[in-house]
């Protein structure tokens, strides 16, 4: 792969232009890859029991709202945010997915999406944390999960 990076003056933004050979393999999902890319923070401000933490996004299982509270869990712990879920919901990256009216889901995490009776269980890799995604949002949920082949 050749890249080649051009600084404009007049730009307002990023733009890509991209030579593909005619027998590239796929070339939809490469585009669809390149749009969901944002140039998002890679930590968020958080706090637990007093200290204020920059913990890395990647790491962030998902965010669920309690009350008037957000936290955001990692396979350890949890930590409180300032932020509301729908303002979070506008920031993330597009790995980070609405799965109820009270959480988002880093879909890059969930290893086992599992519709029952009792509710459509979501499970994380490495811990023992679980969330339910709604009716609301499970297929959404379902057609992402299924869109990335490889974690």
């Amino acid at each position: 792969m050749h890249v080649t990076v051009k600084t404009e003056p007049a730009g307002t933004e990023p733009k890509l232009t991209l030579h593909l050979p005619a027998d590239y393999p796929n070339p939809k999902q490469l585009l669809t890859q390149l749009e969901n890319f944002s140039a998002t923070a890679v930590t968020l401000t958080v706090s637990q029991a007093g200290h204020t933490v920059q913990l890395p996004i990647a790491t962030i299982l998902f965010f669920e709202a309690e009350g008037h509270q957000v936290r955001a869990h990692t396979r350890e712990t949890s930590y409180q945010t300032s932020w509301h879920l729908y303002e979070l919901a506008a920031q993330l990256p597009a790995t980070f997915l609405r799965i109820s009216k009270s959480a988002i889901a880093n879909t890059q995490l969930i290893t086992s999406l599992t519709k029952s009776l009792t509710g459509n269980l979501v499970e994380f890799d490495h811990s023992h944390k679980q969330l339910y995604a709604s009716r609301r949002y499970y297929r959404e949920l379902k057609q992402t999960l299924e869109k990335e082949p490889f974690k």
